[in-house]
C-alpha cells in the first residue's frame, strides 16, 4: 500500500509539471518570434519590439526629435495575431517631453501578414509593417 500512495504522489507530481510547462512554454512559431525587432528608417538603433524568451516584451515607441518611451509587457501569439498586454506603468521616457506619451494601449493584439526567420510583418490600423530582426 504505501509504495502505492508513493507512486500515486509521484504521478500527480509529474503531471502537474508537465501541465505548467505546458501552459507556459512557447509554441513552436513563438520560439522562431524571439528576438529584437527594428524598422531601419525609424530607428537603427533602438528596437521598436522585443520579444523574450520568458514571455516579457518592449514596445518602443520614437518620434525622432521629440520623444522615445518603451513600455514592458508580455506576449504570446493567438491564431494568426500578436498579442501584447502592456503595463502602462512601466513607461520609461528614454529621450524627451514626458508630455507627449499620450496613451498606452493596454492590450493590443496585430494581425501577423507573414514571419520568416528576418522579418515580421503585422498590420496595424490598415496598414503593414515590416520589422526586421538581427541576430544579437
Amino acid at each position: 500500500m504505501k509504495s502505492a500512495s508513493t507512486l500515486h504522489i509521484l504521478l500527480l507530481s509529474l503531471a502537474g509539471l508537465l501541465l505548467l510547462a505546458a501552459c507556459g512554454g512557447l509554441s513552436d512559431r513563438e520560439k522562431q518570434m524571439v528576438g529584437k525587432y527594428y524598422i531601419p528608417a525609424v530607428s537603427d538603433t533602438n528596437p521598436l519590439i522585443e520579444l523574450n524568451e520568458d514571455r516579457t516584451s518592449v514596445l518602443r515607441a520614437i518620434r525622432p526629435g521629440d520623444i522615445t518611451y518603451s513600455v514592458t509587457g508580455t506576449w504570446q501569439c493567438d491564431g494568426d495575431s500578436l498579442v501584447i498586454v502592456n503595463d502602462s506603468t512601466s513607461i520609461t521616457i528614454e529621450d524627451g517631453d514626458p508630455g507627449l506619451v499620450g496613451h498606452v494601449t493596454r492590450r493590443v493584439a496585430y494581425p501577423i501578414r507573414s514571419f520568416n526567420e528576418s522579418t515580421l510583418t503585422i498590420e496595424r490600423q490598415g496598414i503593414n509593417y515590416d520589422y526586421h530582426r538581427r541576430a544579437e
